[in-house]
């Protein structure tokens, strides 16, 4: 999982235990640890999310997206252009943004990659659409926007950042031992007492790993789809 969807499924796995009781779950105890384990990777997300989201970062987003969303709207303008081959070209444009969708609202490095996808098809087979409608500027705006982004972007990793890195990555490690014996308890329990007490809890949980399962195979089906394109 990435960092922030792995945060929140433990998020719902706590409301799940609360809501059920870890004393009635007779967990308690490996919970007490899990939960000292769980703030130790909220800190280091903290940590990292701070560093990533420098002002700078934020200006260059904020002129990213700006571009972006004018080009766009450019675009559209001209679908009522008096010249039809303009209006040929606004269409062909629009089916084009239709299929990236609004790139300004996605999370940073996806938005950086979309904007590198769409840029290399507007220079590429669109580039004679682009001229038609007249908005070559924007495309090279668009492009020393996303570039700039990036390098600001890539500069953040800096020493204290990796440090941090590494941190989380031991913080999530000792999280999920803790949680894997919280589930090997309750499974060594519904084997000794029954389900009784435990099908409620075991069915919410189940919910929840599907949900974050059938996430995680999406998006590990479109990074499939884009390595044949």
């Amino acid at each position: 999982m990435r960092n922030d969807e792995y945060f929140q499924y433990h998020t719902e796995f706590i409301e799940l235990v609360n809501r059920a009781g870890a004393d009635h779950l007779k967990i308690e105890p490996q919970f007490e640890t899990y939960m000292s384990l769980y703030a130790q990777v909220d800190e280091a997300l903290m940590k990292i999310m701070k560093s990533a989201y420098t002002a700078k970062i934020q200006e260059a987003d904020k002129r990213r997206d700006k571009v972006f969303r004018g080009l766009v709207d450019k675009c559209r303008a001209a679908e009522k252009h008096f010249r039809p081959e303009a209006q040929q070209a606004a269409e062909k444009l629009k089916i084009l943004f239709n299929t990236y969708g609004n790139l300004a609202k996605r999370p940073l490095n996806e938005q950086t990659s979309g904007v590198y996808n769409l840029l290399q098809e507007l220079e590429g087979r669109f580039a004679d659409d682009i001229r038609a409608v007249g908005v070559e500027e924007w495309v090279v705006e668009l492009k020393d926007a996303n570039i700039a982004f990036a390098e600001l972007y890539r500069q953040r990793f800096d020493e204290t950042t990796e440090r941090t890195d590494i941190v989380l990555r031991k913080a999530r490690t000792a999280l999920d031992d803790a949680y894997r014996t919280i589930i090997e308890r309750i499974n060594a329990l519904v084997i000794v007492e029954g389900e009784e007490h435990y099908s409620d809890f075991i069915r919410s949980l189940n919910i929840v790993i599907d949900k974050y399962a059938v996430a995680i195979k999406q998006r590990a089906g479109r990074a499939e789809a884009k390595r044949k394109v």
